[in-house]
């Protein structure tokens, strides 16, 4: 072969090695283009408008919480925060160095702004200052145009008006975070600052913080946005609508912390359920989680021998003493154990197994039939009655009414309390139930435990004829924009099937312990009452080789006595010898309820007589 055949077969090869990479290079790009015009054209065109567009949320004004006659529980305050959004901030650490000269910015808030640049888009604004005064916003108005990315911002914060005095049912807010989003899509709280953390802002987290309004910017390249595309305004969150009265709760906060009383009151309206007032004494100022608690607040609360944390309202745990007996005495009187008319002699004690159990008045009280019982808290009757009952009848009777499993509301962190059964002795002391602790058990002492709201709730089926409310405090949701109100529904209470002798040989030894006997302090000319008094020994510690111990007092009742309109179930810790501190926190809740021309200053100084305050 010449060597110009050669050279030409050479050329003939490369060039058609050319034309085929042409001819793929040709062909891919046809796919290409079929790709992205036509199989993934959406995609595509979604990836397009976001990056000349950007979606900045306008966060929701919180929910209030109202008292019933519409005074504000939780509300929302404006305050100004100096903020900085780092894509239209120039050269960033110096402008945040220059920033902290001027204003007293928490280094711990710097390092958050520098640590998270990257978890948020940059045309979002971050809060370097919480609270700006006005000083503080006039300083940085006349410089403002020396820093370029910072403002100052008016946003809601959640401000609670009357500090600790309803913190144990309204609860409070905190900042977000993973720890309190359990139960919650983390998805919604992307950019919210508050979420529920206890009470009824817990509870009702969902229907208070509203939905999000958003603002679509048009952005550069940089993400810089230059113009507002859209806005969306944020739907506020419901208001909601509650039972409590805050003339009454001021009432009772009054006559327990001028005593320095440690302990609960919770007030319901018998007939449906509606919690008037729930106190936990003491307590702690809401405002102080909001934007989250100081350590010096914290370690002041977990140091505290009162236990402030603690909504003994809900949690507190106590032996009920000898409100149980009224409890009792109905399941006896239903069951036959004993006739209205039974009577029985009370010498002061009586003796079992060769042990003596007393009688709170060791002189005795003679014959003692079933009303003088409950009037006088009569033991030695009670005693007797436990023996004929039994523990089976005993736990039935609790049961029934409630105890040993938590009371039904609408609120979070109700304690079950303790009803004690011979399995479970048996099985946590390896020993038999003994006749001797159905007498203990008897006058509400031992290992039986309740809670004010088990106590309240019993009580009102007393007062109402039978029926075992369900309890709520939030009444309505009310739509702020509307003003259309939602009211919610309330669970039909439970029939107890109380025959009517029953209840009206147990109402009538009430009436006669507010008339005549060991509540007789109570009793308030023109207004006819029920109640019964508890006085529980509880161990405190050991002196000697011995168990030491003090008392609490209790008291639950109603009023009026035929038209119940109020049931209370008070709880004082600690009340020493015949315990009687319960019953001026009782009578304010009542009468600052049912005598609305009283004067709140005058419940301070509602006093008893301890001598006719025992049982």
């Amino acid at each position: 072969m010449s060597p110009n055949a050669e050279k030409t077969g050479r050329f003939r090869g490369r060039l058609a090695v050319a034309i085929v990479l042409l001819l793929l290079a040709f062909l891919y790009l046809i796919w290409r283009l079929v790709d992205l015009e036509v199989l993934h054209y959406q995609r595509f065109r979604q990836m397009a408008q976001a990056n000349h567009t950007a979606i900045v949320p306008d966060a929701p004004a919180r929910g209030l919480i109202l008292a019933s006659h519409g005074q504000i529980l939780a509300a929302n305050h404006p305050r100004y925060v100096l903020e900085l959004i780092p894509d239209e901030t120039e050269h960033l650490h110096g402008t945040l160095q220059r920033l902290e000269q001027l204003f007293p910015i928490p280094p711990k808030n710097v390092r958050h702004l520098l640590h998270t640049l990257d978890d948020k888009p940059p045309y979002i604004p971050r809060i370097l200052l919480h609270h700006l005064d006005a000083a503080q916003i006039a300083d940085f108005s006349v410089r403002d145009m020396e820093f370029p990315g910072v403002q100052v911002a008016a946003q809601w914060h959640r401000y609670y008006p009357y500090q600790k005095l309803f913190t144990s049912v309204v609860g409070y807010v905190g900042p977000v975070s993973a720890r309190n989003l359990k139960g919650f899509d983390p998805q919604k709280y992307i950019y919210r600052r508050f979420i529920g953390e206890s009470g009824l802002e817990y509870a009702f987290e969902r229907q208070l913080r509203g939905k999000f309004g958003y603002q679509i910017k048009e952005v550069d390249a940089f993400g810089v946005p230059v113009a507002n595309l859209r806005n969306i305004a944020p739907t506020p969150g419901d208001n909601l609508q509650t039972s409590l009265r805050l003339r009454v709760q001021r009432a009772v906060a009054r006559v327990m912390r001028r005593n320095h009383f440690r302990g609960a009151l919770v007030a319901v309206n018998p007939k449906n359920g509606a919690v008037i007032a729930s106190y936990s004494n003491p307590s702690f100022n809401a405002n102080w989680f909001v934007d989250g608690i100081s350590d010096t607040h914290w370690q002041s609360l977990l140091h505290d021998k009162g236990r402030p944390l603690l909504n003994r309202v809900a949690q507190g745990l106590y032996p009920p003493g000898s409100c149980i007996k009224p409890f009792y005495s109905i399941e006896a009187l239903q069951d036959k154990v004993i006739q209205p008319d039974f009577h029985t002699y009370c010498p002061g004690y009586i003796r079992l197994g060769g042990h003596v159990y007393w009688d709170w008045y060791r002189s005795g009280f003679g014959e003692t039939g079933l009303t003088k019982a409950l009037a006088w808290s009569v033991d030695v009757f009670f005693y007797k009655l436990a023996i004929k009952m039994g523990i089976q009848r005993q736990d039935a009777a609790l049961w029934r009414f409630g105890f040993g499993k938590p009371a039904p509301i609408d609120t979070p962190g109700s304690a079950s309390g303790f009803v004690p059964t011979p399995r479970w002795k048996e099985v946590h002391f390896h020993q038999p139930w003994y006749t001797g602790d159905s007498v203990i058990l008897g006058i509400g002492q031992g290992y039986l435990l309740v809670t004010p709201l088990q106590l309240v709730r019993a009580v009102s089926a007393i007062a109402n004829g039978g029926y075992l409310p369900y309890l709520h405090v939030v009444t309505a949701l009310i739509n702020p924009e509307t003003g259309v109100r939602q009211a919610l529904p309330i669970a039909p209470p439970k029939n107890l099937h109380i025959p009517a002798f029953a209840l009206r040989a147990v109402r009538k030894g009430m009436t006669a312990c507010v008339t005549r006997g060991t509540c007789k302090s109570m009793a308030t000319p023109g207004l006819a009452m029920a109640g019964k008094t508890g006085t529980a020994e509880v161990p405190i510690g050991y002196q000697n080789g011995r168990t030491i111990y003090n008392d609490d007092s209790l008291f639950i009742g109603w009023a009026p006595l035929h038209h119940p309109q109020i049931a209370v179930a008070a709880v004082v810790e600690d009340g020493g010898n015949n315990a009687w501190q319960a019953l001026p926190v009782a009578k304010a809740a009542i009468l600052s309820d049912l005598r609305p021309k009283m004067k709140l200053r005058d419940f301070t100084n509602i006093v008893v007589n301890p001598a006719q305050a025992f049982g």
